[in-house]
């Protein structure tokens, strides 16, 4: 069984921190970055010189911005949409490998603005994730079958409601479901309150054997406001123990 690949989420919060943040996800040997401003907005759409200085320290595969351009839901207008194209646009020309993205629409998928999301991408060679914005669908079971015919390749989720405060672990019985409904079509990215201490006992609970699985953290990582290294490497460390 391959070990779980890690993602590490990375706010910009100045020059000098981007830099040493990016190194350190590097050097803790994660897989992939997912890129962010306004982490206290819960992420918005990075700026060149932030997707710059992460693309010349992470640079391994696996840039992965955020696509969101502005707080508050999930729902966009046609022209918000249109800005959401020129910031993948933008993303590919500074040598994003993929981005992230969610649009829900009273609890369902608009399937319009995401078919030209999914193109802007496709188009661009960039990969796809739907971030945690999955969590808001009213029917996942559908929801999933929808983005997979969309051609996402990732979907984060944390088994719980959107809102809810819970994490990966309380989810875990809704992530097992989904990952066996995934199987390999689509990558499932447990998301929300992932750090080392919980991976083995959650890894444990899913069936990793019938789709493909990897894991994202933020603040289980961090000392301070820095991403530390060695939390990435034991995280990293963690997901490999059922490999």
């Amino acid at each position: 069984m391959p070990a779980i690949a890690i993602e590490i989420c990375i706010g910009c919060t100045g020059p000098h921190l981007l830099q040493a943040d990016c190194a350190a996800a590097f050097d803790g040997g994660a897989a992939s970055v997912e890129l962010c401003r306004d982490m206290a907005l819960q992420g918005l759409t990075p700026q060149i010189a932030d997707l710059r200085i992460a693309r010349r320290h992470f640079p391994r595969t696996g840039l992965f911005p955020m696509i969101r351009p502005r707080a508050g839901d999930f729902d966009y207008s046609p022209a918000e949409i249109a800005v959401m194209g020129e910031q993948i646009a933008m993303a590919a020309g500074e040598g994003a490998d993929g981005v992230v993205f969610g649009v829900v629409r009273d609890g369902k998928l608009p399937l319009a603005a995401l078919e030209t999301l999914f193109a802007a991408a496709r188009g661009r060679g960039l990969r796809t994730t739907f971030h945690r914005a999955f969590d808001a669908l009213d029917d996942h079971v559908a929801g999933l079958e929808g983005l997979i015919a969309l051609g996402a390749d990732r979907i984060m989720t944390s088994g719980k409601p959107w809102g809810s405060g819970a994490s990966a672990a309380d989810g875990a019985v809704r992530l097992a479901q989904l990952i066996d409904q995934a199987g390999p079509r689509v990558e499932i990215v447990l998301g929300g309150g992932i750090g080392a201490a919980m991976m083995p006992g959650l890894l444990h609970q899913l069936p990793l054997s019938r789709g493909r699985v990897s894991a994202h953290a933020y603040g289980a990582v961090l000392s301070g406001t820095a991403v530390d290294a060695r939390k990435v490497a034991a995280l990293v460390q963690a997901a490999q123990i059922l490999a």
